[in-house]
């Protein structure tokens, strides 16, 4: 009982988590589209990004005009900024931070396939980061194959020997993963 407790535990971690990534997005388009120019920013603190400084940042792609009377669907949204995003990470392939925010956007917008081989590639590329390893095995567990949560399994090890810091949450994921193969806690 435990078991199913702590798995429902850290299965609301992985939902608050993702759903947090989710409502930052659409909050960061959302401020892209409104792009409030009439308010003043108080002396001392930078000015608010206009749609022009988000266009430049996502490569000049510009957002479609919102239907107030049909708003778009937040994966709508979302997948306009993919685009923006890929030019991005192309443009510096280096940021690995920039590679993360695409895998997890993929993988929101119900692209498991496309996220899981970026970030394989990625973590083929930086085999010593932790966070790729981690990122890849949340996404892993999601699903059910065995031979994927065999995986991600193996990832938190290597994740934790990387960064012992992480040994808790890891082991947390891992139980969880255990519980999905059936295998019993030791």
């Amino acid at each position: 009982m435990d078991q199913i407790r702590q798995m429902n535990n850290t299965t609301r971690l992985i939902a608050m988590i993702a759903a947090g990534i989710v409502m930052l997005i659409v909050a960061f388009y959302l401020g892209y589209l409104t792009g409030n120019q009439s308010s003043k920013a108080p002396a001392g603190t930078t000015s608010p990004l206009t749609p022009r400084d988000m266009e430049h940042a996502f490569g000049n792609v510009k957002a479609p005009e919102l239907d107030t009377i049909n708003p778009q669907p937040a994966a709508t949204s979302l997948s306009s900024l993919v685009t923006g995003l890929e030019k991005k990470v192309a443009a510096n392939p280096e940021n690995i931070d920039q590679q993360l925010l695409l895998a997890q956007t993929y993988n929101e917008l119900d692209n498991r396939a496309k996220s899981l081989k970026l970030l394989r590639a990625l973590n083929k590329k930086t085999s010593s980061n932790p966070q790729v390893k981690i990122t890849l095995a949340t996404i892993l567990m999601t699903g059910t194959d065995k031979q994927e949560l065999n995986e991600a399994e193996q990832l938190f090890d290597e994740a934790t020997r990387l960064n012992p810091e992480i040994k808790k949450m890891a082991r947390q994921y891992q139980d969880e993963i255990k519980v999905k193969l059936g295998k019993s806690n030791k």
